[in-house]
C-alpha cells in the first residue's frame, strides 16, 4: 500500500496543495515553522482520524476559514481508493471513494500509518499515559476492531466517573445499585481490553526483540515487555473470565477510596507496560542511546507485525530527522524501512541530516505552507 496523491485544502497553514508522492521515500525539507510537520500530520489524520500532536479540530483548520479537507489516493494490489477527511466546527467526516463507509473498521482497513516523532524517545521512561496510548494505537493499527472495544470501556468509565464525581460534589455516597451496574460493565469491558492488550503484546514482543537486536547490535541481556496492571499475571493467563473476576474484586476493594476521590481507581485506564533489558527496567537504568534504540524498535515492530498479520505495510512518517537520532540510528532505521519496502515520508531542516545517497528519495522543499519539488 502507498499514498500516491495527497490533496489538502485549508489544513493548518496550507491553503491548497496537491502532491504526487513516490511509493518509496519522500523528503520534505525547509526551515522550522514552514509546514513540514503539517504535511505528515495530514497523512496521519487521513489514516487514523487523529493528530499525532493531540490537536483539536479547530487547530487543524487554517485561520480565517470555516473548514479543512485532506484527500488521499491509495494504491494496493492494483486497486485505487480515495480516502477523504473533512473537518469543520461540527467535527470530522470521512469517506471512501465519495461514499460513507459502513463504519470505522471499513475505513481503517484500507489505510494505515505509523509516525515516529521526537517525543517517542520518551516512550520507555515517560508518563504511563504515553505508553497506554502507544499500546492501544498499535493494537488498533493491527486490528481496527479493537477501537470498538476501547470505546465501549471508555463510555462505561465516563458514566461511572460522572456518578462518583456527582456524589462527591453533593457530599453523599453514590447510589449503590447504579454503581453496581457500572462496576459490572467496567469489569466486563475492562477484561476485554486487558485481554486484547496482552494478546497483542504476545505477538509484538518477539518482533520487538528481533528488531531491537538489529538496531543495537550486541545487546547486554534479553529485552522484554511486561504488562503491569491491576490484576495478577495468573489472572491474565486464565483468560477473560478470570480477568473480569479479578477486576471485580479490585473494584470492590477500592470502592470506599473511589468514593472519597470522586473517580475510578481500578482498570486498564491506569495500567502500564514496562521495557526491561537483562531483567532490569530500561526506564531507570537505560542510557539515552538505549532509550532511542528502544523507541526505534517499538515503531519498527509495529510496522513489521502489521505487515505480517494484515499484508499491508503502513506508511511510515518520520518527523524531524536529526533532532533526536544520531547518524548511526538514522541509517539503521532507514535500512530497515527499505527492507520492508515501505513508503516513507520524512521531514528535516537540512538534507545533510539524512545521510542518504542521492537518487534514493524524492525531495520536496517547503516554504510558508507551500511545497515545491
Amino acid at each position: 500500500m502507498y499514498l500516491g496523491r495527497l490533496q489538502l485544502r485549508d489544513f493548518r497553514n496550507i491553503e491548497e496543495q496537491a502532491l504526487e508522492l513516490p511509493p518509496g521515500m519522500a523528503v520534505f525539507h525547509g526551515d522550522n515553522g514552514q509546514g513540514k510537520t503539517n504535511l505528515l500530520e495530514s497523512v496521519y489524520l487521513l489514516a487514523t482520524l487523529k493528530s499525532f500532536r493531540g490537536a483539536k479540530n479547530r487547530d487543524l483548520i487554517r485561520n480565517g476559514t470555516p473548514k479543512a479537507s485532506v484527500q488521499g489516493t491509495l494504491h494496493h494490489q492494483g486497486l485505487k481508493r480515495v480516502h477523504e477527511v473533512g473537518i469543520d466546527k461540527a467535527g470530522k467526516r470521512f469517506r471512501i471513494d465519495g461514499k460513507n463507509p459502513r463504519g470505522l473498521p471499513e475505513y481503517f482497513a484500507h489505510i494505515k500509518a505509523i509516525a515516529f516523532v521526537p517525543s517517542d524517545v520518551r516512550l520507555a521512561d515517560g508518563a504511563p499515559d504515553t505508553r497506554r496510548e502507544f499500546l492501544d494505537r498499535a493494537a488498533f493499527t493491527l486490528d481496527p476492531g479493537y477501537l470498538a472495544i476501547a470505546k465501549n470501556y471508555g463510555a462505561a468509565l465516563k458514566q461511572k466517573n460522572a456518578l462518583l464525581r456527582d456524589a462527591k460534589i453533593r457530599r453523599r455516597s453514590p447510589d449503590p445499585a447504579l454503581l453496581a451496574v457500572w462496576n459490572d460493565r467496567l469489569a466486563d469491558a475492562g477484561a476485554e481490553v486487558v485481554e486484547r492488550r496482552v494478546s497483542f503484546l504476545r505477538d509484538f514482543a518477539p518482533v520487538f526483540r528481533e528488531l531491537h537486536g538489529g538496531i543495537t547490535g550486541a545487546v547486554k541481556g534479553r529485552p522484554e515487555i511486561r504488562y503491569r496492571g491491576a490484576v495478577t499475571t495468573q489472572a491474565v493467563e486464565g483468560g477473560r473470565e478470570s480477568i473480569r473476576d479479578a477486576l471485580r474484586e479490585k473494584v470492590e476493594a477500592a470502592k470506599d477510596n473511589e468514593a472519597r476521590r470522586g473517580y475510578s481507581l481500578v482498570g486498564p485506564q491506569r495500567d502500564d507496560w514496562e521495557l526491561r533489558v537483562g531483567g532490569e527496567p530500561l526506564r531507570s537504568l537505560g542510557s539515552q542511546g538505549q532509550l532511542r534504540s528502544a523507541a526505534l524498535a517499538l515503531r519498527l515492530a509495529q510496522m513489521v507485525l502489521t505487515r505480517r498479520k494484515t499484508g499491508i505495510c503502513p506508511i511510515f512518517l518520520l518527523d524531524d530527522v536529526g533532532s533526536e537520532l544520531d547518524p548511526h540510528r538514522n541509517r539503521r532505521l532507514l535500512e530497515q524501512l527499505g527492507e520492508l519496502q515501505a513508503q516513507v515520508l520524512i521531514t528535516t531542516t537540512t538534507l545533510v541530516n539524512l545521510h542518504l545517497p542521492a537518487g534514493t528519495y524524492v525531495d520536496f522543499g517547503v516554504e510558508n505552507g507551500a511545497v515545491k519539488q
